[in-house]
C-alpha cells in the first residue's frame, strides 16, 4: 500500500512540475528572447549548424565558451584558406558566426573570404573553362555577400559590413554591379566615417541615368561639411562634372574650377586624373574633356601631359607635375648629348 501512495505523489509531482513548466514557458521565452533582443544572451544555435559542429565545438558551446570556440576555429579555418577548401571554409565560419553572432570581425571575415578570396580564385582558375569560371565567381561572390546580410540581421547598425557589401559588388576588378553597391552604400550616407559617406555618391556617378541623383547627392554632402567634402580630388571633380550636367533644373548651383579647386594647375591635376576614371570606371564624363582643353591652353600644357596628343595610362602623381615634366625633360635632353659637349671641351 506504502509503494501504491509513493508511485502516486511521484505521479503528482511530476505532473505538477509539467504543468509549472508548460506555464513558465511563455514567460522564460520571452525573458530570453528579450536578453537577446539587448544581446545579453546568445542567440538560440540553429540545428542544420549544430550537425556542423565537432565535439569540442558542442562542449564549448554547452559549456558557455562560446566565445573562446569562435576564436580557436576561426584560427583552424586558415587551413582550410590554405588548401583553397572554400565549401569547408564556408562551414567553418557558419559555426564560428553561430557561436559568436554579435562579433562583426567573424561576419567580416567570412564574407571577404567568400566574396573575395574564393571569387578571385575561381575568375583565375585556369582548369575551369571561361563560363565555369564565370559561373563560379558570381556564386562565391553571392556567398559573400550573404554572408554579410546574414550579420546585418544580427548587427543592423554596423556600418562596416554595409560599406563591405558596397566594396565587393563596385570592384572594378571583379563583376561590378552598380546598383547592389549604390543600395548597400545609402545605407551608409548618413555615417559619422566621412570615408563611407562619400561612396554612395562615388557610386551613383558611375550608374548611367543616375546623374541628377548624384548632382543631388554632392550637393548635400556639400552642405554638410564642405571643407571636409573638398579635400578628396574625386570629390572636387565630381562637383564640377555633375554641375556639367544640361539637364540640371534651372537656378542649380553649378560649382565653378575655380571655387573648388585650390589653384589651375591642381584643377588640371584631378582633371585630367579623374578623365582616366571616365575611360576605365565608367564615371559620369559631363564635360571634363571641354574644362580640360580650356585648361590646356591658359597653362600652355606640355604635349606630353595633353590626353588629346599623348594618350597615357597613368595618372599625374605629383601637384608640381609641371616643374618634374621639365626637370624629366631637361635630364633626358643632356643624356642625349654627346660626351664632349657635357664635358665643355672640343671635339677630337
Amino acid at each position: 500500500m506504502s509503494g501504491f501512495k509513493t508511485g502516486r505523489n511521484l505521479i503528482v509531482v511530476a505532473g505538477v512540475l509539467a504543468v509549472t513548466g508548460y506555464l513558465r514557458m511563455p514567460v522564460e521565452q520571452t525573458f530570453a528572447e528579450d536578453l537577446q533582443e539587448r544581446r545579453v544572451m546568445p542567440p538560440a544555435i540553429k540545428s542544420e549548424v549544430w550537425s556542423e559542429m565537432g565535439q569540442t565545438s558542442l562542449a564549448g558551446a554547452f559549456g558557455g565558451l562560446r566565445s573562446l570556440m569562435a576564436a580557436l576555429l576561426s584560427i583552424g579555418a586558415h587551413s582550410h584558406f590554405e588548401e583553397n577548401e572554400w565549401y569547408e571554409l564556408k562551414k567553418d565560419y557558419e559555426v564560428i558566426t553561430a557561436l559568436e553572432p554579435y562579433n562583426a570581425f567573424y561576419w567580416e571575415h567570412g564574407g571577404w573570404h567568400m566574396g573575395y578570396n574564393a571569387a578571385s580564385w575561381a575568375r583565375h582558375n585556369r582548369s575551369f573553362s571561361p563560363a565555369r569560371r564565370r559561373l563560379m565567381e558570381k556564386e562565391y561572390m553571392e556567398m559573400g555577400d550573404a554572408f554579410f546580410h546574414e550579420g546585418l540581421k544580427y548587427l543592423p547598425d554596423e556600418d562596416k559590413l554595409w560599406f563591405e557589401i558596397g566594396a565587393m559588388w563596385s570592384h572594378e576588378l571583379k563583376r561590378p554591379d552598380y546598383e547592389r553597391a549604390a543600395e548597400a552604400y545609402a545605407m551608409v550616407r548618413h555615417s559619422r566615417n566621412p570615408v563611407y559617406r562619400r561612396f554612395y555618391l562615388i557610386t551613383l556617378a558611375r550608374i548611367p541615368g543616375r546623374e541628377l541623383e548624384a548632382y543631388e547627392e554632392a550637393m548635400r554632402l556639400l552642405r554638410e561639411d564642405g571643407r571636409l567634402a573638398t579635400m578628396t580630388p574625386t570629390f572636387r571633380c565630381l562637383l564640377v562634372v555633375l554641375a556639367s550636367n544640361p539637364e540640371l533644373p534651372p537656378g542649380s548651383l553649378r560649382p565653378t574650377v575655380e571655387q573648388v579647386f585650390p589653384d589651375r594647375e591642381k584643377a588640371y591635376q584631378d582633371l585630367y586624373n579623374y578623365r582616366l576614371r571616365v575611360q576605365r570606371e565608367g564615371f559620369y564624363r559631363g564635360r571634363v574633356d571641354e574644362m580640360l582643353r580650356e585648361l590646356i591652353e591658359e597653362l600652355d600644357v606640355p604635349d606630353a601631359l595633353n590626353p588629346f596628343l599623348t594618350p597615357r595610362r597613368r595618372p599625374i602623381y605629383h601637384s608640381n607635375w609641371r616643374e618634374i615634366y621639365e626637370e624629366e625633360k631637361a635630364q633626358k635632353e643632356r643624356k642625349e648629348l654627346p660626351d664632349w659637349i657635357l664635358r665643355g671641351g672640343q671635339a677630337r
